[in-house]
C-alpha cells in the first residue's frame, strides 16, 4: 500500500503519527512525508531562507530515521500563509499526490490549534479528490482513485477523540529520536511556547495507549464520506 502523511510543518509528521509510519514501513509499505508549509518562521535567531533549509534537513533526516521518503512541495509556502482557498497551494497538494499516488493519506485534524494545521486538513480534503480529476490539470497525471484519508491526533490530544488506535509500543522510540533530529524546531518551541515537544509527544502517545489497554499508541479518525469509506482497516 501507498501512504502519503501530509503536515503542516517539518515536525507535525514526527509527532503525530511517527510511530504508526514505521509500523507500516514494517508490514512492508511504501510510505512518504511531506509539510506544506516551509516552516520558515519558528526561530529567534535566523532569518526565515536559513530557517527553511535547516528545516528542511532535519526533515530529511527525520524521514531516514523512519525509513520513508521525504518529497517536496512544488510550491513554497510560508508559515501561517497556508490559505485552502488558494487555487495554487491546491494545484500544488494536488500535484503531491499524484506523484505519490497514495492509497492512504493522513493529515491533520480541521480543528486543531493553529491555522496552518486546518488549512492543510481542507486542502488535503479538496486536493486528494481534484487530483483524480483527468481534466484538473497540474504538472502529473491524474490519480486513479480517490485516496482515504484519516486525520491524525491535535497537538496534546485536544478536542480529538480518536476512533481507531495503533499500538506503537514497538516503534515509540524510533519516533521519538526522528522527532529530536528537529533541533531546531524543538529549541523553538521550547523558548516560544515553554513545551518540550518530545516529552509532550511521549506522555500524549502513553495516554492513548491507555485508553486502548497497550503500553503506547496515536490516535485517529477516518474521513467518513463518500468514495472514502471503506469495510477493511488499513490502520496497522
Amino acid at each position: 500500500m501507498n501512504v502519503l502523511a501530509v503536515g503542516a510543518h517539518p515536525d507535525d509528521v514526527e509527532a503525530l503519527c511517527a510511530g504508526t509510519l514505521a509500523r507500516m514501513v514494517q508490514r512492508g509499505d511504501e510510505v512518504t512525508a511531506a509539510h506544506v508549509a516551509l516552516g520558515d518562521a519558528g526561530s529567534f535567531e535566523l532569518d526565515a531562507v536559513s530557517t527553511a533549509k535547516m528545516r528542511a534537513r532535519e526533515a530529511q533526516d527525520a524521514a531516514d530515521i523512519l525509513g520513508i521518503n521525504y518529497q517536496r512541495m512544488s510550491i513554497d509556502i510560508s508559515d501561517c500563509r497556508v490559505n485552502s482557498a488558494d487555487e495554487h497551494q491546491r494545484e500544488a497538494v494536488a500535484e503531491l499526490v499524484r506523484v505519490t499516488k497514495p492509497d492512504l493519506v493522513i493529515t491533520h485534524s480541521p480543528e486543531d490549534y493553529m491555522s496552518d494545521h486546518n488549512e492543510v486538513s481542507k486542502l488535503v480534503f479538496g486536493a486528494t479528490f481534484a487530483a483524480s480529476l483527468p481534466n484538473y490539470e497540474t504538472h502529473s497525471n491524474f490519480h486513479s482513485k480517490v485516496p482515504a484519508l484519516y486525520y491524525m491526533d491535535t497537538l496534546a490530544g485536544v478536542g480529538f477523540q480518536p476512533s481507531e488506535f495503533v499500538d506503537i509500543s514497538e516503534t515509540i522510540e524510533l519516533k521519538l529520536t526522528a522527532l529530536a533530529t528537529h533541533r531546531s524546531q524543538l529549541t523553538w518551541l521550547k523558548e516560544h511556547d515553554g513545551v518540550d515537544m518530545v516529552e509532550q509527544s511521549k506522555s500524549v502517545a502513553r495516554f492513548r495507549g491507555l485508553q486502548c489497554q497497550v503500553d503506547y499508541a496515536e490516535g485517529f479518525t477516518p474521513c467518513r464520506t463518500g468514495l472514502r469509506t471503506f469495510s477493511y482497516r488499513l490502520l496497522p
